[in-house]
């Protein structure tokens, strides 16, 4: 059989152009596909009456570029000027203007109010809520809410706290009225200083005292702050304070480090009691639910075994999968009917990342949908992986187990695990751990103020860290 060879200047018989050709559209949309993969998206929601240009021109910041909102959305109609029916959009955030670039309430305790910018009517404050260019959030007492910007940078908002997000015609992240936040790469302005992160990896808290004085203390990282022209570093372990009117004090120790070391874990997600389930800090989370539920929770691979369980013994042609953050499913964010033999492929339905209530109603011969199962906490998309203990519990500092002054050169770190097949390092070397769990390290010191950071970890690799000082002050002559 006579094969086809190819050389430079040679052409291409038919056969083998109609069979490259077929490849070109397979290629491109591979290279669309894996371009969209790199691009952050906006969801925005379709409201009655809204078509693409009307929606173009209210977020884009060229709004000719609406067919870019149809290379990203599976739409009944490319035609500009048709409605849309109800549905959310996903939008590239790089076309979206500045004033509308969304940022989302990600985490709600107890009371907290958001006004929009312009507005002077204060709101309830809710889960996934957006927030926008000079929208306000207030914390009362006994409240916390974090925030996420488009970067996926996170803010954490203290109780009986007031913040402004981004400003408009400001370059900074975040206004803080009163209170006192948590933050990592934002840019914080008080009434009294201005902070700006200096690494990449800076975390660090500010705070607005009664008399408008600031007090800045940094985690993680160096951050700079700024006031009545005078501008100073602020490394990791210690703070700086800030009074109306004056330039930054000297940096000084954090007075309450373990204290401090436990809103840091907070602000990462690092706490007892919180969910274990390794999630990307923007997926969809479940309402009113324990940390215990959540790690309660089964992949959603297993829903095709609880719909089996529904149909054992009775003839059916077919199912309703219904899924909602609420377990009362007030709003659903998935609801389709399947065919007895039509599978259910979750990911082609653009279904965000998330933990989920999901519930299954069996259709009979007759088309009569019978009652829908009990709801049940299923995660889609969400690494399953946990950590068998909790790591900053199972550790116990002995020695130093706060902040301690010495007069030797070489310091012996002691303490106790309380599970079993954990690590733990001092200063990045191994500690040694006997049979009964305590484990031991000697660090050498240098004059004056040393950091002594123990890590415990897992067979998982999951880890959790506990930092306390040393000063060494060597004893003078006698």
């Amino acid at each position: 059989m006579a094969t086809e060879a190819w050389h430079p200047g040679a052409r291409l018989s038919l056969k083998s152009w109609r069979f490259w050709t077929s490849l070109a559209p397979l290629f491109l949309a591979a290279v669309l596909a894996a371009a969209a993969e790199d691009r952050k998206f906006q969801d925005v929601t379709v409201r009655p009456g809204d078509t693409l240009w009307s929606i173009a021109r209210a977020y884009l910041r060229d709004p000719a570029k609406w067919d870019e909102i149809v290379k990203h959305n599976v739409l009944p109609s490319a035609d500009p000027t048709v409605a849309l029916p109800g549905m959310t959009l996903r939008v590239p955030v790089e076309l979206i203007k500045d004033e509308m670039r969304a940022a989302s309430l990600i985490y709600v305790l107890n009371r907290v109010n958001r006004r929009r910018a312009g507005s002077a009517a204060w709101q309830p404050a809710r889960e996934a809520m957006k927030l926008y260019r000079g929208d306000a959030l207030r914390t009362f007492s006994a409240a916390k809410a974090k925030v996420e910007f488009v970067n996926a940078e996170l803010l954490s908002l203290d109780p009986d706290s007031l913040a402004i997000i981004k400003p408009p015609a400001r370059d900074y992240d975040v206004e803080l009225k009163s209170g006192g936040v948590f933050a990592g790469r934002s840019r914080v302005v008080t009434v009294s200083a201005r902070i700006t992160p200096k690494t990449g990896d800076t975390q660090y808290s500010a705070k607005v005292r009664y008399d408008l004085s600031t007090l800045v203390e940094v985690y993680k990282g160096v951050a700079s702050v700024d006031a009545q022209g005078k501008v100073v570093d602020v490394p990791a372990g210690m703070g700086t304070e800030i009074k109306l009117g004056q330039a930054p004090g000297v940096p000084k120790l954090i007075a309450d480090l373990p204290e401090f070391e436990a809103r840091a874990a907070a602000f990462a997600g690092d706490v007892p009691g919180q969910s274990r389930l390794k999630a990307d800090p923007r997926a969809a989370m479940p309402l009113q639910v324990t940390a215990d539920d959540i790690n309660a929770s089964r992949d959603v691979g297993e829903l095709g075994a609880n719909m089996k369980a529904l149909s054992i013994g009775q003839p059916i042609s077919g199912y309703r999968v219904q899924a909602s953050r609420l377990r009362d499913f007030s709003d659903l964010i998935f609801d389709k009917s399947y065919s007895v033999d039509e599978p259910v492929r979750l990911k082609s339905e653009r279904l965000p990342t998330g933990i989920y209530w999901w519930r299954v109603a069996i259709v009979d011969l007759l088309g009569a949908e019978l009652p829908l199962s009990a709801p049940r906490l299923y995660s889609f998309g969400v690494v399953r992986e946990k950590s068998a203990v909790d790591l900053r519990g199972s550790v116990i500092l002995l020695k130093p187990a706060g902040d301690e002054r010495v007069s030797s050169g070489t310091y012996r770190v002691a303490g106790l695990i309380k599970a079993e097949n954990l690590s733990v390092r001092v200063n990045g070397k191994p500690a040694r751990i006997d049979d009964t769990g305590n484990f031991f390290a000697a660090v050498e010191l240098k004059e004056g103020v040393n950091t002594v950071d123990v890590q415990v970890s897992d067979a998982l690799g999951n880890s959790a860290g506990l930092t306390r000082r040393v000063v060494y002050a060597p004893a003078g002559p006698r």
